[in-house]
């Protein structure tokens, strides 16, 4: 079956019948294509079942079936460069983690008096700032901290994306008054 072949008219009733006919048409492909930037089989079926989701819950409109096929294909590569950028930034906080446990361990002159200490106290204070929010705002900077997308963010907790942006800022602001520089700071990078 080729996208040539592809109905237009099922797609845009986006029942399950459309997401059907998508999957059959395209989610091969589209992990394969995604297993080349993503490495892995789970990871690429992940993205490439969120595209469909995601395509499925727009109820968008294609004028042909190549304006579909290259639609699917930004959104997976779109996604797949989101999914790097989290993986990477996951990597970087772990390894700045084993080298800050790794100077506690070796109880070295600087860890006792330099900024792991300091910096420890700025995410304690952080966590407890975060922790008196109200229940939903926490866990939204929850998921932020946990690297979540704000798209990701507002799908999981069911609200648009324009709710999580002034959430997120009314959240900053409450924290910026409870807390001092060296915690803020701290909560931008976690975030960013």
């Amino acid at each position: 079956m080729t996208t040539d072949s592809l109905d237009l008219n099922i797609v845009h009733r986006w029942d399950d019948s459309s997401l059907q006919l998508l999957y059959r048409h395209f989610y091969k492909a589209l992990v394969a294509f995604a297993i080349q930037a993503v490495e892995t089989q789970e990871s690429a079926e992940e993205i490439v079942q969120d595209i469909f989701v995601k395509t499925w819950q727009k109820h968008n409109t294609f004028k042909s079936t190549a304006t579909l096929k290259a639609y699917l294909y930004n959104g997976v590569r779109n996604e797949c460069i989101s999914h790097l950028r989290r993986q990477q930034t996951a990597q970087e906080r772990i390894r700045q983690f084993e080298k800050d446990y790794h100077q506690l361990q070796m109880g070295t002159e600087e860890s006792m008096a330099g900024s792991l200490p300091h910096r420890e106290e700025a995410i304690r204070q952080l966590l407890l700032a975060i922790d008196s929010l109200p229940p939903k705002l926490r866990e939204l900077f929850l998921l932020a901290i946990r690297g979540k997308s704000s798209e990701d963010i507002a799908q999981e907790m069911g609200i648009t994306l324009q709710t999580v942006k002034k959430q997120r800022q009314r959240g900053l602001e409450r924290l910026r008054k409870e807390l001092g520089k060296k915690p803020m700071l701290l909560l931008a990078v976690l975030i960013s």
